[in-house]
């Protein structure tokens, strides 16, 4: 509003100057424009370019006021100009001269947060209202200041202080956020007041403010919100319990001499509501008590059971009992274990007797089909009958005529009520009486007024047409159809009026739409404005639009989702200039908010599979400017460490194609078995989301140099020498994948499929002569929303070609572990003598999960899982599938949950334990 104020007061200002030589020069021609901004000089020929572009007055127009005001008015709306100065113009022998003094808005390059820990940067910067990239006011500083102080004031710091500052660097400031979080109070102790039926661990358990005063160093900060949520959440409990009225109040106490409270929760319980339903013969009990609202809301006013006896009295008349009568009676008990005492609640219910439809009758439907019509009426012979759904039937049935050219239709509806023989319930003969009056057909649809399109395509889209049955509910549609089609072709400003003529039968009509194309719009100039390290020129790949074409709402609206898509981009408006002033050309201003590019990532911990382990990766999502993301990554753990670099193109040589390039190398002594690998290799993947991205589509191959090595002392044989040694591979990598889960990180509904076939070929050797695909399929649903069930298939088959016969075991599959078969140890649902892993040419496994909420964040897991290897190179080693069973409790982490899974082996041999313990981060699946 400040801004707006500003730029309104420099139009009135400029309007005042221009009115000053009026009478001197309203009779001239421009003769010459000179602009002036004050920028850096290197800057001033691109600004007197865009302004020169936005101003619509050219030298060789008649001057006059009306036109200046225009330019004025232009230049405003671009709201790239922080002051626009328009002085008097001269009036010279050759014409008027006129003037313009600009100074461009300054940019935000870039901001940087500093001491803002324990609060997230990202959740200062949301809190500001100015981003990177857009408009530096310094008027507006003192209000972003507020704004994050207001933030810290809610992480529970009292006292912050807040200095915003800016560092001009040539055309844009970079603007420094310097937080003095200041004291905060510390929480003492939580006490809890009142709870006569609830104990202190419970409550404790439920409070986010007492967990809080539990944790070390500023992690027992006290925040109004977390008191405030927890107020909510013992009222939320107590009410579970029974206590509708009950009501829980909370205050800090200050701890002399220090920045420490105490936290003090008052609650009033207020009577034990019991309730007692009867007389409810046709519905069961528990059926009727979902319509009670006391655990929700309370019963303040006994709003809440005024309001579920019209819950009942509805479902008992949609199911045919409109003579239904509900009341409540309350009654007050003392009980010496409930110091408020006992609310007894007795809702008592006269059902009454049930209506059923004993005929259902049409009458006067002479032209339409009867089965048709039928379609549109829930109300059915010998099914109940609820005189709300029949009224919804009668409209049901006379839009239907409507769209059938029936526009003078009338229908009502003949009740007649009758004892059953056994007088145990009420007969409804129902009659719907139709008078169709005449049907209507479309004789001509006539356009008026339009030239840039054929009638033909005008009407494509349009569902009026010559010879169908007249429907005036499609009329506003069709009009809608018709003003986009013009639009589009660069006439925004088009106004579509329909007008429509009955013969005197009224059984044909004539349909005229009025078009008024307005003037015809093009795309100017295109400015983008921002922090800009992105270049230009990719920014101008995913515009749909370009100078010189049509002006299309639609086509910027797509440009505007296109960049928005980009990887470097965090948020991009698109604004047209010279619109609402119905001006020939519209010069857009695309404003760009980018991403900070560079990230730093870093993780450890400790896992079945891994053990401990650490990983690292840096990155820039803008390389070079060109939305690039390149990223270098380190792990390092106890079964070896790994390396990459990657580059990731996200519009390949322009098109939606994801082009990823990588180079890698790795060591890998994985558990149980006697070998690791060493590798290095090159790889290229394309991929292809479809389906707004839930199906993926991917083609790559790569080169790996790769060494299989013994890890323990013992003779090869002749069969395994080709295998430990030096190997050369090629392979080729095809994939799809269909994702409709709701989450990636936790699954609760949704199904994951993917496919892959892949060829390898070694090109000294034939022992890596082979192909491979897989499938799997995963499937989540939500029992309740507590429950969730989680199912895993997974099949795999690999096998050799041309000479090749035998495939090295470091490309077979391996099952056991964390990740597939739980309750065996990594890699050892099959092993040798030796105790050592064997993996299997084909493999097959199967895991279903039942996943319940524990609340807070914790899960509690009960899994089945099977497998089998087939096709094992190695003799005598059982193929059969094996299964296990298992418990786990997770713990829900902002990245994802840390699990502690036990799995049981269901058929554990003599030499092996009966299960094993996994300790992991994430999902199995």
């Amino acid at each position: 509003m400040r801004s707006n104020t500003i730029l309104g007061f420099w139009v009135f200002a400029a309007c005042v100057l221009l009115s000053v030589p009026v009478s001197a020069a309203d009779a001239g021609k421009v003769a010459d424009i000179n602009i002036t901004v004050h920028c850096p000089s290197d800057k001033q020929a691109l600004w007197r370019s865009i302004a020169s572009s936005f101003i619509p007055v050219k030298v060789g127009d008649e001057y006059s006021i009306a036109a200046m005001d225009r330019a004025v008015k232009t230049l405003t709306e671009t709201q790239l100009f922080e002051f626009i100065h328009v002085p008097d113009p001269v009036k010279t022998a050759r014409g008027v001269v006129l003037f313009f003094e600009l100074t461009p808005f300054f940019r935000i390059r870039d901001i940087h947060i500093q001491n803002a820990f324990p609060v997230f940067e990202q959740e200062v910067l949301n809190a500001m209202t100015i981003k990177s990239g857009g408009v530096y006011q310094e008027s507006k500083m003192a209000e972003q200041a507020e704004r994050v102080e207001k933030l810290f004031k809610r992480h529970g710091f009292f006292a912050p202080k807040i200095n915003i500052s800016a560092v001009k660097q040539e055309d844009k400031y970079v603007v420094n956020v310097d937080i003095d979080k200041g004291p905060f109070h510390n929480i003492r102790k939580v006490v809890f007041k009142g709870n006569d039926h609830a104990g202190q661990c419970r409550l404790k358990v439920v409070s986010k403010t007492w967990r809080t005063s539990t944790l070390p160093w500023q992690g027992n900060r006290f925040t109004d919100k977390k008191m405030k949520d927890d107020i909510k959440k013992i009222t939320k409990l107590y009410r579970k319990k029974g206590y509708a009225d009950v009501q829980v109040t909370a205050k800090t106490l200050p701890v002399e001499g220090s920045d420490a409270v105490d936290v003090i929760f008052t609650i009033e319980e207020g009577p034990l509501y019991e309730i007692d339903i009867q007389g409810n013969d046709a519905f069961y009990t528990w059926t009727l008590e979902k319509d009670l609202l006391l655990k929700e809301t309370g019963n303040k006013n006994d709003f809440a059971l005024k309001k579920s006896m019209r819950s009942f009295r509805k479902r008992y008349e949609v199911k045919g009992f409109p003579d239904v009568k509900v009341k409540y009676e309350k009654k007050e008990e003392k009980d010496n274990s409930h110091p408020h005492g006992v609310r007894q609640v007795n809702i008592v219910i006269d059902e009454g007797l049930r209506y059923k439809v004993s005929e259902l009758k049409i009458s006067g439907a002479d032209t339409l089909d009867l089965k048709e019509l039928e379609k549109n009426i829930l109300t059915r012979e010998k099914g109940v009958f609820n005189e709300t759904e029949l009224d919804d039937d009668l409209k049901a049935v006379k839009a239907f005529y409507l769209t059938q050219g029936f526009t003078k239709i009338k229908i009502k509806k003949k009740v007649k009520i009758s004892d059953a023989p056994d007088k145990n319930e009420k007969q409804v003969a129902v009659e719907l009486i139709i008078k169709e009056g005449p049907r209507t057909k479309v004789e001509q649809v006539e356009i008026q007024g339009l030239s840039l399109i054929s009638l033909e395509e005008a009407t494509h889209g349009m569902a009026m047409k010559q010879g169908l049955w007249y429907d005036s509910t499609v009329i506003d549609d069709d009009i809608s159809v018709l003003k986009q089609a013009v639009s589009e072709k660069g006439y925004p400003h088009v106004q579509v009026k329909a007008e429509t003529k009955l013969s005197k039968d009224e059984t044909r009509i004539r349909i005229t739409y009025h078009v008024d194309q307005g003037p015809r719009v093009v795309v100017g100039k295109i400015f983008y404005a921002g922090g800009l390290r992105i270049k230009q020129e990719e920014l101008e790949d995913e515009m749909a639009v370009a100078p010189g074409d049509p002006f299309s709402m639609l086509k910027i609206v797509d440009s505007r989702r296109k960049i928005q898509d980009l990887n470097a981009v965090d948020a991009v408006r698109i604004r047209s200039t010279g619109i609402k002033s119905r001006q020939p050309l519209a010069d857009l201003i695309v404003e760009i908010s980018e991403k900070n590019p560079y990230y730093v990532e870093l993780a450890g911990g400790y896992d079945t599979s891994r053990h401990l382990y650490m990983e690292t990766g840096i990155g820039d999502k803008n390389f070079w400017g060109h939305n690039l993301n390149a990223e270098a990554g380190l792990e390092l753990s106890q079964v070896g460490y790994g390396m990459d670099v990657s580059l990731t193109e996200p519009r390949f040589l322009s098109t939606r194609f994801i082009s990823k390039s990588k180079a890698y190398t790795e060591e890998n002594e994985e558990f149980n078995k006697d070998y690791g690998v060493r590798s290095w290799g090159l790889s290229q993947t394309f991929l292809r989301n479809l389906n707004n991205k839930k199906i993926t589509f991917s083609l790559g191959g790569g080169y790996e140099y790769r060494d299989q090595y013994l890890m323990v002392d013992r003779e090869l044989d002749d069969d395994e020498r080709d295998d430990y040694r030096v190997r050369h591979i090629g392979q080729i990598n095809t994939g799809i994948t269909w994702r409709t889960t709701d989450s990636f990180v936790r699954p609760r509904n949704g199904l994951f499929a993917s496919t892959t076939f892949d060829v390898f070929k070694g090109t000294d050797s034939s022992i890596d002569d082979f192909y491979r695909y897989g499938l799997e399929l995963r499937y989540y649903f939500s029992v309740s929303e507590d429950l969730v069930i989680a199912m895993r298939g997974r099949y795999g088959y690999m096998n050799t070609y041309a000479s090749n016969s035998n495939i090295s075991d470091d490309q077979l599959y391996f099952l056991g572990g964390a990740s597939t078969v739980r309750g065996f140890d990594e890699n050892l649902l099959q092993y040798d003598d030796d105790d050592s892993a064997v993996g299997g040419r084909s493999m097959m496994l199967g895991s279903v999960e039942a996943r319940y909420d524990l609340g807070l964040n914790y899960e509690f897991a009960l899994f089945f899982d099977t497998g089998a290897l087939t096709e094992i190179q190695e003799t005598d080693i059982s193929e059969s599938f094996r299964s296990s069973v298992g418990i786990g409790l997770r713990r829900q982490t902002p990245v994802g949950p840390i699990s502690l899974l036990y799995g049981w082996k269901l058929d554990p041999r003599a030499d092996e334990s009966k299960g094993c313990f996994y300790f992991s981060m994430g999902y199995t699946f």
